[in-house]
């Protein structure tokens, strides 16, 4: 907790010449927020706690260093309309001592868990426009109410009420912070003094109805609008009584409802059918998105212009009021990426769990511009790859099954398995329709559409290629090296007297120099994997996930640990961190240099996607 609590501090700013997000962008995302004292500034953030903010009005995007980020989350974002760079964020995090009120006075660069909120689960946040030092928080066990920016928090509802919690939702009363809405997942409440008392409010309600949101209008007070799991409510008495709106066929779950601020009676609502509109105050309503929107943000500047938050589309805009609507996702992403592949200046780079965008995505031109090629029937793609003297050619695994696409990943055809293997682990072309199938009943090797055949035993973990011929395979508890392409294979001698590897590359240039990455830090060998000695100027004796000898340059080498990327010119004898680290978080999943681009590497992000970084001239061993 020590080490994150500084890490709060540190400025998380994006130098000139960081690595650049490529993308594919798009993805789930969850709020979005204007700005209100600055134009064309928007600040959105996933459920996972990745933030992004875009200074021209959501054409393109970049990513703000959250600390807690994929580690919990995010359910509110405000910002103070006074001071643009005030933010705060409601965050329930895996670990409870970091879940609480982060906030930060700098845009981003900077954040705080505010101490008196430390260790509550806060699920939503409001603040009171007239004076924004009055913010209220519901949490998991209540509601939290702040009168100080945050510094203090006293709880204003009853510690012993089991139906006024979890607080889902919450909204002032324009002109006394004495009035607050309140909706849990047992209806919606309100009190009027403060939270000395408070009151059921769910008359004409549909009971048990979890409510998202609370919508009162600024201009008419008593006119309050509410989204819950059974629908749409309005309510012109103050939400003394409701009333169910009449909403298209399908649109039964309603995430939010929102009011906009320049013609009152237009308002909108994100169902289960996506984006609905109504101009006349919910007596009529159209789908104007398929979307399965999430949130909703008017533009104080520029009249019709609305930005969107959604699960299935990513971030969204619209221009005329929400007439037409269109993705503006240009450096935003948010996907379940698993692997990053590439051959002949093509990249593929894949992701699962997303019904309606997952799959399998290419580049053709280095990574400037992704389109999605297609996804498996029935599966997920876990594992890709691309055989390197054919980049059309792509091999992907699904839970139990294997595909090849020989046009780019658009058409997939279903490949037999060995008959004992029952989980695919890794999947490696090479060349001359050479494929290595790591299985958990073992190796196996093929050409072309033979039968396979077993090369070794084991439950094979990974599979790495160092050039033309030059295989490792690591299992279980141990790691094997073949010079031919896999028929043989010869036994690596153990890092440190370590069983576990992370990771075993060789020099392309150097065939009997190897790095080997384990839990215990780096080893370095000099006589083709027999035997090691650990590496440690530059390195921590920590884990070390990945490691990648350039494809033409000898002696020259990367490794991640710790969250970031390392370079070696010297073959791995010295090391220091590639300038302009990515914003912090989560290491590399995988690391990719094309042989014809040698100035140029790829990394593919949890969640974050692909991005890359220049290499510069010529460097290495020589």
């Amino acid at each position: 907790m020590a080490a994150f609590t500084a890490l709060l501090a540190v400025s998380c700013a994006i130098s000139a010449g960081a690595w650049r997000a490529t993308g594919p962008f798009g993805g789930d995302a969850e709020v979005i927020r204007v700005v209100p004292r600055q134009r064309d500034f928007v600040v959105a953030a996933s459920r996972n706690g990745l933030i992004h903010q875009s200074k021209n009005g959501g054409a393109s995007w970049e990513n703000v260093f959250f600390p807690p980020q994929l580690s919990g989350v995010l359910h509110a974002l405000e910002i103070d309309p006074r001071e643009s760079g005030t933010w705060y964020v409601g965050f329930e995090a895996e670990n409870a001592r970091m879940s609480g009120v982060y906030r930060t006075s700098n845009g981003g660069h900077t954040w705080e868990l505010l101490p008196a909120s430390q260790g509550i689960a806060v699920w939503s946040l409001a603040l009171w426009k007239k004076n924004p030092d009055v913010i209220a928080a519901g949490a998991a066990d209540g509601v939290f109410l702040s009168k100080d920016r945050g510094a203090s928090w006293k709880r204003i509802s009853p510690p012993g009420d089991a139906e006024l919690k979890p607080v889902v939702s919450l909204a002032f009363h324009p002109d006394t912070a004495d009035t607050l809405y309140a909706g849990t997942t047992h209806l919606p409440w309100k009190t009027v003094d403060g939270g000395a008392t408070w009151k059921s409010i769910h008359t004409g309600m549909l009971d048990d109805s979890d409510v998202f949101s609370i919508q009162v209008d600024a201009l008419k007070p008593d006119r309050v609008f509410a989204s819950a799991c059974s629908g749409v409510y309005g309510s012109l008495d103050a939400a003394a009584h409701w009333k169910k709106l009449e909403t298209p066929p399908g649109a039964f779950r309603t995430y939010f409802v929102a009011i906009d601020p320049r013609k009152t009676d237009t308002v909108f609502a994100g169902t289960t059918t996506g984006l609905l509109k109504s101009e006349n105050s919910g007596k009529a309503w159209r789908v104007v998105s398929p979307h399965a929107v999430r949130a909703i943000a008017f533009d104080p500047f520029v009249s019709g212009r609305i930005f969107f938050a959604s699960s299935s589309g990513g971030l969204l805009l619209s221009t005329d009021g929400g007439t037409t609507i269109r993705d503006i996702n240009n450096g935003f992403t948010n996907r379940n990426f698993t692997t990053l592949a590439g051959a002949g200046g093509v990249l593929y780079s894949s992701s699962v769990y997303e019904p309606v965008s997952g799959g399998l995505y290419r580049s053709d031109n280095m990574a400037f511009r992704w389109s999605r090629a297609g996804a498996l029937e029935h599966d997920q793609i876990l594992l890709t790859a691309v055989a390197p003297d054919a980049a059309r050619t792509v091999y992907a695994a699904g839970y139990r099954n294997l595909f090849e696409s020989r046009d780019g990943g658009t058409i997939w055809t279903a490949k037999p398995l060995p008959a004992t293997a029952t989980r695919i682990s890794a999947v490696l072309p090479l060349p001359e329709g050479i494929t290595l199938l790591g299985t958990d009943a073992g190796l196996f090797r093929r050409q072309n559409d033979s039968t396979w055949v077993q090369t070794a035993p084991g439950n094979i973990q990974k599979l790495e290629s160092s050039g033309k011929n030059l295989v490792t395979v690591i299992a279980q508890s141990t790691a094997l090296a073949s010079h031919d392409g896999g028929v043989t294979w010869r036994t690596c001698g153990a890092p440190g007297g370590s069983a576990v590897w992370y990771a075993l590359n060789f020099d392309p240039g150097n065939e009997a120099l190897a790095l080997a990455a384990t839990p215990a830090g780096l080893y370095r060998s000099v006589d083709g994997c027999a035997t090691w000695t650990e590496v440690r100027s530059g390195l921590a004796a920590q884990t070390v996930t990945l490691v990648l000898f350039h494809p033409t340059r000898p002696g020259m080498v990367f490794a991640s640990q710790g969250g970031q990327v390392f370079e070696s010119a010297d073959g791995g004898l010295r090391w220091s961190p590639l300038e302009d680290e990515p914003h912090g978080g989560s290491g590399p999943l995988s690391l990719f240099i094309f042989p014809s681009d040698p100035d140029r590497l790829f990394a593919l992000f949890p969640r974050r996607g692909v991005y890359s970084t220049s290499l510069g001239g010529e460097k290495g061993v020589q």
